[in-house]
């Protein structure tokens, strides 16, 4: 009896069929070159732009497209709907060309296989074979995928994170056994929140906690620095009161509410940076090599970005420059730093280096 099953199955099939159509003929129109004559650069651009597709998906189908003409079994397999896009994709990716002379041979026995389970166990059988054909123990296989790894951040226009990544299996398994153990530890009795919203907050905390253990000495320590400037020619003494007349700002990108200074507050360095007027600020320092966090905070409330002509970096993207190099008997205070970006930091040595040199 033909059940709902056997349904399910069909119109597995038959997608798979179509796939399989879809990229033989991407195929076909990259060997005709067509593409060249309907005024493309590429047979990519080319389909991306008539079908309105990404163009990574497009790379993805000409590439597998290009590897099926050299393993017939697999295409066929692929064309009659026995095998879906991810075995064939499986298979073709590990048919490089130092290898393909004996994929050749065992062409047939990969087929067979991919009938009969599913893409990711064909996948470690595959690479169970290809390498003892590589006679590494898989180091070159585990290399290529270590090479891929990536982690890309951007700013967006809201001024939020977005985060694109890839990770090797191994740094993979540190990552999701940290992200569970971050949110065991996050988690919540009445609990609102997403997965993905969950998953979010446990990466903040990581990181918040790693940066809480670590010893670096840095400005950007985890804990915000909450800076109020007090001018002693204006405030008559310092007290309770003097939290209410501070100008407290976020050095990122503007004022903060209410709420926030509140919140910072409770977890965060509190610093007071005196000031003489508007302009001279009490040296906070010693003569070490490296500014130290008081100093680097005094910079922030003096110069308020780089200071470099019309440029307006934040402090966030600032280093303490010596203006008098320090290797060359310059002190490490107040009067003899400055704020620079990263930047034009580097380019006032440069500059320094190539006046000395002539």
């Amino acid at each position: 009896m033909f059940g709902f099953m056997d349904e399910i199955k069909q119109a597995r099939e038959t997608l798979d069929a179509h796939t399989a159509a879809w990229v033989a003929k991407v195929g076909a129109y990259d060997r005709s070159e067509q593409w060249r004559a309907d005024g493309y650069g590429s047979v990519e651009a080319a389909i991306a732009d008539a079908c309105r597709m990404d163009r990574g998906v497009v790379h993805a189908d000409v590439k597998l497209a290009r590897k099926l003409e050299k393993l017939p079994l697999v295409a066929e397999a692929f064309a009659a709907g026995a095998i879906s896009r991810r075995h064939a994709s499986v298979i073709a990716t590990a048919a490089t060309p130092a290898r393909m002379a004996e994929f050749t041979n065992l062409e047939r026995e990969f087929v067979d296989v991919a009938r009969k389970c599913p893409p990711k166990e064909l996948a470690g059988i595959v690479r169970y074979v290809t390498d003892a054909l590589d006679g590494d123990g898989g180091a070159d296989a585990e290399d290529r995928i270590f090479q891929r790894r990536r982690y890309k951040q951007s700013r967006t226009l809201d001024n939020t994170l977005a985060i694109d990544g890839f990770l090797d299996p191994e740094s993979a398994g540190v990552h999701e056994t940290a992200m569970r153990i971050g949110r065991d530890r996050d988690e919540r009795e009445a609990e609102t929140r997403t997965q993905a919203q969950r998953n979010a907050d446990a990466v903040t905390m990581i990181m918040r906690q790693w940066l809480e253990l670590t010893d670096a000495d840095t400005p950007d320590h985890v804990r915000r620095n909450f800076v109020y400037v007090v001018d002693l020619m204006e405030t008559p003494g310092i007290g309770p009161e003097l939290i209410a007349i501070a100008r407290s700002e976020r050095r990122r990108d503007g004022h903060l509410s209410e709420a926030t200074l509140e919140r910072i507050a409770c977890d965060g360095n509190l610093s007071r940076v005196i000031m003489v007027g508007k302009s001279e600020v009490l040296d906070l320092g010693r003569t070490t090599r490296i500014a130290s966090n008081a100093q680097f905070r005094a910079l922030i409330a003096r110069d308020r970005h780089c200071q470099a002509p019309g440029c307006k970096e934040p402090p966030t993207r600032c280093q303490a420059h010596h203006k008098w190099h320090w290797t060359r008997g310059g002190p490490t205070d107040l009067d003899n730093l400055e704020l620079l970006c990263w930047y034009h930091h580097r380019q006032r040595h440069l500059d320094d280096a190539r006046a000395r040199a002539g």
